[in-house]
């Protein structure tokens, strides 16, 4: 038998002084005293007594005091016992909230469920991706309200994450766990692992399947490929998810500002279980899609949404006091190599600005004008893209004070030759991956600290920003704190290093949202963090939030780009299944395993109620014999 503490077993040793005393207690005699001669001698015969040790032990005190003994050291130690646990007052529901749960019936099968499972304080998490805490200690009415409008979204599922979060929480403890879900994606251990787990937190954890065979096609995987001439290749995995075979009709579709609309249809055979690869050629940039035109279980997984950034003619003006007749700027070298821009230098600003995407302040020497500094803060303000270099002739000229406002920096010092480190920062650190700044040193830049709402893309640790940007008005204002001086009186040596033109190049394309393909596809279930409040898109809502979950399959407008979202999983979209986990029992029934738990608390209570009869027994005892 196991023991709560083995230690207490100790208090057993006083068994052993006990036995001595009763051994060594003298039997009472009746002596009779005929005369005062035997005196003497009967004195000496009750010594003898006392000395003699008794062979047998009879006094009833002596069992129930030897009893008490065995029952306080018992009760000390905590002999442990199997214990069934009885219904859990704190229920924690887990419903899979993943693709395969949007099948019709599945998710009416689980709220059904999970309403009959509800105790007296509840907490819901939805199991998507990432485990989504909807609400936590809710009495039974207002848990039912929440599990009535939880809907399943178009994302892959981790029931075990979501397990392991119930579990983890502290709140949760000696609660129940219920798993509710058709069990189509199962990534973690074996469940018994979960509920030994669990038990541990004296927790006990069901499992409760839903959801029967159904027949489902699917768009399982698709990549594009860059064919070189503007146009893109896509290759994508269908898949069926049935006994039998299917015919299935799959069309591509796509919608482009630079060309017309197209349609073409393709016509597969899948035998039962099969799968065949489709491509399709000449995909212009913008927004395609892919769908199986068959109607199934899961709608999501029908349709491939396709984002190509389209990458427009663009006419940049370079405003710039140095004549590029006597010396180029490394900066106009640099984004005059970019396809599809047009570069307009110019010393002064012309009258009809607007017809520029994206205008270039690169005054080295000599300030803009007031009136032109004026007229190109409200060019910005237009909802133009406007960049300015950060030269000295930023800093310490009146003229150039009336960009200040539209800047997303605030211009604080300059700041001489020092040991400086540059590193990416926020969004910078994926834009400019390929661009090493390890061999750039600074021996002048200006000190500045970035305005509230803007992004800092890079950065001179620890003493402020070198590249910053902020939107105004769907445009954006960026600052770059790289002059492009060259010859002796040169900033910095970051134009003479391999990867300028590739700063410029994912500068302007970030600027103007042109990502890359591997940006603009992505698939469901994925989190992105950014550095500010952006107005979000969503397939079916409009929001404002410093992050996007990618959780249906569809388009998603946010910073400037266009995000294709897909599901691509063939575990949500195998719905043709039936035991799904090695716990299923012949039936194909999740079975219920109740928690039992080993305590010392039941049988420590009787033996208490058995040690104080004991002590009632034997005082009744000590006052029959008048001892106390």
């Amino acid at each position: 038998m196991d023991f709560e503490f083995p230690q207490g077993l100790a208090a057993l040793a006083g068994i052993i002084p006990l036995i001595i005393i009763y051994l060594l207690k003298p039997r009472p005699k009746n002596i009779i005293l005929p005369s005062l001669m035997f005196v003497r001698r009967i004195s000496q015969n009750v010594l003898d007594s006392r000395r003699t040790i008794n062979k047998r032990i009879t006094d009833p005190l002596f069992y129930l005091q030897l009893l008490a003994l065995i029952i306080i050291s018992t009760a000390i130690a905590g002999p442990l016992i199997d214990d069934v646990k009885a219904g859990a007052e704190k229920v924690i529901i887990i419903m899979d909230s993943s693709a395969s749960m949007t099948v019709p019936d599945r998710t009416n099968e689980a709220r059904s469920i999970a309403i009959d499972s509800l105790g007296q304080e509840n907490t819901i998490i939805a199991a998507e991706s990432i485990p989504v805490v909807l609400a936590k200690s809710l009495d039974a009415k207002d848990a039912k309200e929440v599990i009535d409008h939880l809907e399943a979204r178009n994302t892959p599922s981790d029931m075990p994450k979501a397990i392991l979060t119930a579990i983890n929480e502290k709140e949760n403890e000696n609660g129940k766990i219920v798993v509710i879900s058709d069990f189509e994606n199962w990534a973690g251990r074996a469940p018994e692992t979960y509920i030994r787990i669990a038990n541990t937190k004296d927790m006990e954890l069901e499992f409760r399947q839903v959801g029967n065979k159904t027949v489902n096609y699917a768009i399982v995987d698709g990549y594009l490929k860059d064919s070189n001439d503007g146009t893109y290749e896509y290759t994508c995995t269908i898949r069926n998810f049935n006994d039998r075979s299917a015919d299935l009709e799959v069309q591509l579709e796509s919608n482009s500002d630079s060309s017309p609309g197209t349609k073409m249809s393709s016509y597969i055979q899948l035998a039962d279980y099969g799968s065949q690869q489709i491509k399709f050629s000449n995909i212009p940039q913008g927004i395609s899609t892919v769908e199986i035109l068959n109607e199934d279980a899961i709608p999501c997984d029908n349709v491939a949404y396709i984002s190509i950034p389209e990458i427009k003619p663009k006419k940049i003006l370079v405003l710039t006091d140095i004549d590029q007749a006597v010396s180029k700027s490394p900066l106009i070298t640099a984004i005059s190599l970019l396809p599809n821009v047009d570069v307009d230098v110019r010393k002064g600003l012309p009258d009809e600005v607007l017809e520029y995407d994206t205008i270039i302040v690169n005054s080295k020497h000599k300030p803009l004008s007031t009136h032109n500094a004026l007229k190109i803060a409200a060019y910005a303000k237009n909802g133009k893209d406007l960049l300015v270099i950060g030269n000295e002739c930023l800093y310490d000229s009146l003229q150039m004070q009336g960009l200040y406002p539209i800047l997303p920096v605030d211009l604080i010092s300059v700041e001489e030759k020092g040991s400086y480190t540059i590193e990416t920062a926020g969004s910078g650190k994926n834009i400019f991956e390929d661009v090493s700044f390890s061999e750039v040193y600074l021996s002048r830049f200006l000190g500045a600290v970035p305005k509230e709402g803007a992004s800092v893309l890079i950065e001179v640790r620890g003493t402020g920003p070198l590249v910053c940007m902020r939107n105004i008005n769907n445009g954006t204002v960026t600052y770059v704190g790289f002059s492009d001086i060259a010859g002796t009186d040169a900033w910095n040596n970051f134009a003479t290093t391999p990867t300028y033109p590739v700063f410029w190049s994912k500068l302007l394309r970030y600027m103007w949202g042109v990502g890359d393909i591997s940006e603009t596809n992505v698939n469901t279930g994925r989190y992105q963090a950014f550095d500010q409040n952006l107005i979000v898109k969503t397939p079916t809502e409009t929001i404002n939030s410093e992050f996007v979950y990618y959780d249906e399959c569809g388009l998603y407008s946010l910073d400037q780009k266009m995000i294709a979202a897909n599901l691509y999983d063939s575990s949500e979209s195998n719905t043709f299944t039936e035991k799904r986990l090695t716990l299923a029992g012949e039936n194909g029934e999740i079975q219920k395993h109740e928690l039992r738990t080993k305590s010392p608390e039941k049988l420590r209570k009787y033996l208490i109620y058995a040690l104080m009869l004991l002590l009632l027994v034997e005082n009744a005892v000590m006052l029959r014999r008048r001892i106390i």
